[in-house]
């Protein structure tokens, strides 16, 4: 019998049931080798320690933020990353072309011995897989409960979300090595296309280009919701159709730094508060992360895209489920 793959899951996680993930892993247990973790530390260190004992592949069952968490374990060591995307949002996958909760299509990239090597960026030397924000998307994310998030799912960050929008914002400033600088109330850092779902905020971005990607948003409250849902309307931000509002740049290192208390997040997980006075750097690692791709990616139209919006499908599984009672 082939040798079976480790796959790194939370075993309490809702994200299993709710996705139905744990049913479909009851019918691959020829093919996986279940390894749990009780949180991000171990899982960061399970991972690292299948690699160094000779695992090729590492597979992980969850969202953007669990599979940071992986990628720190396996960063460098040659073992490539597996994905079961059974989070919220699971932007990183559907950047990849495996979509979201489409466990067949992973489990066929995994299989595939087809690989892809994506460049990883660092805050303050935490890595970050496809996209960091610094302003109002990460007090949203801040002040999401787990509770909140249960009930609402994706929807949990337009309620949230029209609470920050009253609120008042830090000026942040993004200085490069070169002493360019550029100012706004929002900055989000793009490693692919995608942010929020399938939609794109940047259009020009690649995962292996070796450069990540910046908006800097000059707008306060609202402004900047509307700003960022009319880049995602024209697939994203190019030098041809931002505003007046909205700078771009490409960067391999910068520092951020705010007038006011600023929080961040790392790939939707809430990573902390930058205090006036304190820096935050950016960098790239030397090291890129090998991932499984699927050797045919998952076709996304128009339609598609709005089907597979992650606040449609927790609607479509909220009336499933009252058709079910």
């Amino acid at each position: 019998m082939p040798q079976r793959t480790p796959l790194l899951i939370n075993p309490k996680a809702g994200s299993l049931f709710r996705s139905g993930l744990k049913a479909w892993l009851d019918e691959q247990r020829h093919i996986f080798r279940i390894v749990p973790t009780r949180s991000a530390e171990e899982l960061t260190e399970k991972a690292r320690s299948l690699a160094e004992n000779g695992a090729r592949v590492v597979a992980v069952a969850g969202g953007d933020g669990t599979l940071m968490n992986a990628a720190q374990g396996l960063i460098g060591t040659g073992a490539a990353m597996g994905i079961l995307p059974c989070g919220t949002m699971n932007v990183f996958a559907r950047e990849l072309g495996i979509g979201s909760r489409r466990f067949q299509v992973a489990l066929d990239a995994i299989l595939s011995g087809e690989y892809r090597e994506v460049d990883v960026f660092t805050i303050n030397k935490r890595p970050f897989l496809q996209m960091a924000g610094f302003g109002p998307d990460a007090r949203i994310i801040k002040l999401i409960t787990p509770q909140l998030k249960r009930r609402l799912g994706a929807a949990a960050h337009i309620v949230t979300g029209i609470k920050v929008a009253v609120e008042h914002h830090p000026t942040i400033t993004l200085t490069l090595p070169n002493g360019e600088s550029a100012q706004g109330t929002q900055i989000i850092l793009g490693n692919g296309k995608r942010y929020g779902g399938e939609a794109h905020l940047f259009a020009d971005a690649r995962y292996d280009d070796g450069l990540l990607d910046a908006a800097i948003i000059q707008l306060a409250s609202t402004g900047i919701l509307f700003e960022v849902l009319g880049l995602m309307t024209h697939r994203g931000a190019t030098e041809r159709n931002t505003t007046d509002f909205t700078q771009l740049r490409q960067i391999t290192e910068a520092t951020i730094t705010a007038d006011g208390k600023l929080a961040y997040h790392l790939d939707g997980d809430y990573a902390g508060t930058l205090y006036p006075g304190e820096e935050a750097y950016i960098e790239r690692l030397p090291h890129r992360l090998r991932v499984c791709v699927p050797a045919i990616p998952v076709p996304v139209t128009p339609l598609g895209r709005l089907l597979a919006h992650p606040m449609v499908e927790t609607l479509r599984e909220k009336l499933q489920a009252l058709d079910e009672i």
